[in-house]
């Protein structure tokens, strides 16, 4: 179990709880933006729901978001953080994931920055603490992290770190995996390399796997390889239809690093 608090509790609602946080939570970041992390996080939980796990995808990107439109089912009914009802930093679990939209068996709560204002710290954290209490993990897209300071139990939850395969990417990515260790030196970090949109498929990434596992100190769990016909998908607004066989294989491989994480506890 990991513990954290607000910030600041003086500024707290009555009512709402901070403290104790399960391990089913998995907060996924990316040292730079527009690199696929949000598709990779929902593709690692559809595959845990095709798993028999429960699961439901959390977008916590509070610059970005509309992880519904990215996935096609923006005009699906259901509960958004804008129109999350949280009195008091409490939300029934069950209710919320009767009242999500649905992306092929996974559970979404897309986050609509253009809809409404952000929404509070301790509202996301309740949301989030309320899923992870009736299913069996909760994928959490927080962007580039964005915010987490502000919201320390998503933080301190088990980490998944993106990182582009090029010079920048991993320029970035490298002290943002410092930081995690630094902060909380007992937390999973699952590390995964995104080669950049744009490279041929024969080529391995403007940087390769081994020098850029050798420059960043921690081998990568799985690479998600450029996807062309999948990029092509959702630039059009279709979703993530087709998935490319090398790509099912790394997201597999993501699935069996967070399902041992899971059992650990």
């Amino acid at each position: 179990m990991l513990r954290a608090g607000p910030p600041d509790a003086t500024v707290l609602p009555d009512g709402v709880r901070t403290g104790v946080i399960g391990r089913n939570i998995l907060t996924c970041t990316a040292a730079s933006g527009g690199i696929g992390l949000s598709l990779t996080a929902a593709l690692l939980a559809r595959t845990l729901t095709g798993r028999d796990l429960t699961c439901t995808l959390v977008d916590a990107d509070l610059t970005g978001g509309g992880l519904d439109i990215l996935l096609g089912i923006e005009k699906n009914p259901g509960i958004r953080f804008d129109t999350l009802d949280a009195p008091l930093g409490q939300v029934d679990g069950d209710a919320l994931n009767r009242g999500l939209p649905v992306w092929d068996d996974v559970r979404v709560l897309s986050h609509n920055p253009w809809n409404g204002p952000t929404p509070p710290w301790w509202g996301i954290q309740a949301a989030v603490r309320a899923l992870s209490e009736t299913n069996g993990i909760v994928i959490v897209d927080a962007g580039r992290g964005t915010g987490l300071a502000d919201i320390p139990e998503l933080e301190a939850a088990p980490r998944l770190l993106a990182a582009e395969l090029s010079v920048l990417g991993l320029a970035r990515a490298k002290p943002q995996l410092q930081r995690i260790r630094e902060r909380h030196p007992e937390s999973d970090v699952i590390l995964v390399g995104i080669e950049p949109r744009g490279v041929g498929r024969q080529a391995s990434g403007p940087v390769g796997v081994d020098e850029a596992e050798d420059y960043i100190g921690q081998p990568f769990d799985a690479c998600m390889h450029a996807d062309p016909k999948l990029c092509s998908d959702i630039l059009s607004g279709l979703g993530a239809q087709h998935v490319a066989r090398r790509n099912r294989l790394a997201i597999d491989t993501l699935g069996d690093r967070v399902t041992a994480m899971l059992e650990r506890g």
